[in-house]
């Protein structure tokens, strides 16, 4: 588990959704040991909690395979190789800001980074929703939440009861897509 999550953290470039994109990966499609569904939940709940997301998810799916043990392993295993690389890079700081490769780097990973979030985004959605209202529900949030001020937790009140609205309604109808 420790080693896992440091090949994990020495690619955190992005922030939590790039780990999610690498768990997404490696326990969904390769090793096929929790569903996108579990991921999303996972990320949720990560995303709830206090602290960051990143040592949140690293804890829950921690914990989820291997107990307390798991957890500490998980999050200790994410969070060393950052915390070595901001060492090396705080230390080499004024010398790394000036330089110019070392910029146009920097700015090609937060290129990089984009179309692995979004990846990650669309395996997400594919394999967390299994009602059609839902996705057109995903889409108008994110509308709303780019082009308007609403607030985003008004935006999760929202989706929650909608959420619970559009399932009871499935369920109630015996139309619920198991794929």
């Amino acid at each position: 588990m420790f080693l896992e999550f440091a090949k994990f953290g020495c690619f955190t470039f992005g922030g939590g959704w790039s780990i999610i994109a690498q768990m997404q990966q490696q326990y969904v499609e390769k090793q096929k040991e929790i569903t996108s569904q579990e991921l999303l939940d996972l990320a949720s709940v990560a995303k709830s909690l206090p602290g960051t997301m990143i040592g949140n998810v690293a804890m829950l799916y921690g914990y989820r395979v291997g107990g307390l043990a798991g957890g500490f392993a998980a999050v200790f295993g994410m969070i060393l190789p950052p915390f070595a690389v901001i060492l090396v890079i705080s230390y080499f700081y004024a010398a790394f800001r000036a330089n110019p490769w070392v910029n146009a780097a920097m700015e090609g990973m937060q290129a990089a980074v984009v179309p692995i979030i979004f990846g990650a985004a669309v395996n997400l959605v594919r394999g967390s929703m299994p009602y059609p209202p839902c996705v057109l529900l995903m889409l108008i949030s994110v509308a709303a939440y780019l082009f308007t001020g609403i607030n985003p937790i008004i935006l999760v009140i929202l989706g929650v009861v909608l959420g619970l609205v559009i399932g009871s309604y499935y369920e109630r109808r015996n139309l619920h897509d198991p794929s």
